[in-house]
């Protein structure tokens, strides 16, 4: 694996009253041996991916085999124990069918391989220690259970520093539940500069750039930064603080109405993308803009009208919280009276998807136009 590479898991998870269970006993065991205590589940497949994008098939797969599969009960065959870390103490289970058939699915659609020997268990404990005491360890456990029912799949990446001994940093990238039919969506919400409109905030700072002989690329990038940086993104800052921060990172010049204006300027809506949202409205479908804006946003829109087009307009200068939040995707699916899975989202960046598919959304990582509405029609009827 190159180091660029990011580990992935995928977990079958218990339903709530077996992951109480599980639950309990590992945190007795991790305070009794002093060891971290994690989320139980069963480990279906293992792998690597170069970015988050490469999990695109496999988060497809995932949701196909879940919604064939109902809740899993596993029959428990005993505890186990072994003088590996992550196999120090475990609940083995039966290889069922369904169970093999989702571990199959996984494992066909996961991006970089995986050596993974996939024998079905659900450790309590990770620990250093000699086997006789793991052992030991075991025969102080009671298994009151003959089965473990299973309600969810979801995919889990490690801390890039710590890897998967850091378990209180283990995040989740994907979820679904099993047996679920997808949802019928509801809402479909947009980004907005790269997706309704041309990118203004990138574009105006290249053009800023070039034409005060500085390196686009770097503008850009420190651009990115500074609109966090000075909490102008979630109404925490000013635009005079974002400009003062520029110029001192980059040495741009000019007022701060010359350079917002380079900016809004680049901001130029897409009728098609307009268009396709009045046939969304018009077939019954809520629509909303979700967008990491400052209040230039509303400015656009008193020159241009466009939130009209639209239910709602969530826009982090006036939520103060972004989409680099993924809770922020709860409160949108909340204030619109939806659950998340009734959501598709639509954003330029693939990394703001994956923080709302990780919330139960769906989305589309939006390229043009073309391939925007013919992607469209797989989850909305025309």
């Amino acid at each position: 694996m190159s180091a660029a590479s990011r580990r992935f898991a995928v977990f079958l998870v218990p339903a709530p009253d077996d992951f109480r269970y599980a639950e309990g006993v590992i945190r007795e065991l991790a305070d009794r041996y002093d060891t971290p205590p994690f989320e139980p589940h069963v480990t279906l497949c293992t792998g690597s991916c170069a970015d988050e994008g490469e999990l695109a098939p496999l988060r497809r797969a995932l949701a196909g085999a879940a919604a064939e599969t109902g809740p899993l009960s596993l029959r428990v065959t005993g505890l186990g124990t072994t003088e590996e870390y992550f196999r120090t103490l475990f609940i083995a289970f039966e290889d069922e069918p369904a169970l093999r058939r989702l571990h199959e699915a996984a494992k066909g659609a996961a991006p970089g391989g995986s050596d993974y020997r996939f024998e079905p268990h659900l450790s309590l404990l990770y620990a250093e220690m000699p086997l006789a005491e793991k052992e030991m360890a075991a025969r102080t456990v009671i298994l009151d259970r003959s089965e473990i029912r299973f309600h969810e799949v979801k995919i889990v990446t490690p801390d890039p520093i710590g890897g998967w001994i850091d378990t209180r940093r283990w995040k989740t990238l994907f979820r679904v539940r099993l047996g679920e039919p997808a949802a019928r969506i509801r809402a479909v919400l947009f980004d907005f500069g790269g997706v309704l409109a041309e990118e203004g905030f990138r574009e105006g700072l290249f053009e800023l750039a070039r034409h005060q002989g500085l390196d686009p690329i770097e503008v850009h990038g420190a651009g990115m930064d500074a609109v966090y940086g000075s909490g102008y993104v979630l109404g925490t800052g000013s635009e005079a603080a974002f400009w003062r921060l520029m110029r001192e990172r980059t040495g741009l010049r000019g007022s701060d109405r010359e350079l917002s204006d380079m900016i809004l300027s680049r901001f130029v809506l897409r009728p098609r993308m307009l268009e396709a949202v009045r046939e969304l409205r018009r077939q019954g479908y809520l629509t909303a803009i979700v967008s990491d804006q400052t209040d230039w946003l509303e400015q656009l829109d008193r020159q241009q009208g466009f939130s009209r087009e639209f239910d709602r307009l969530f826009n982090s200068y006036r939520l103060g919280k972004g989409k680099r939040d993924p809770s922020l995707f709860d409160d949108v699916a909340r204030e619109l009276g939806i659950e998340p899975g009734e959501a598709l989202f639509v954003d330029d960046m693939l990394a703001n998807v994956v923080r709302a598919e990780s919330r139960g959304m769906r989305g589309i990582v939006f390229e043009d136009e073309e391939r925007f509405l013919t992607e469209l029609k797989r989850y909305v009827e025309g």
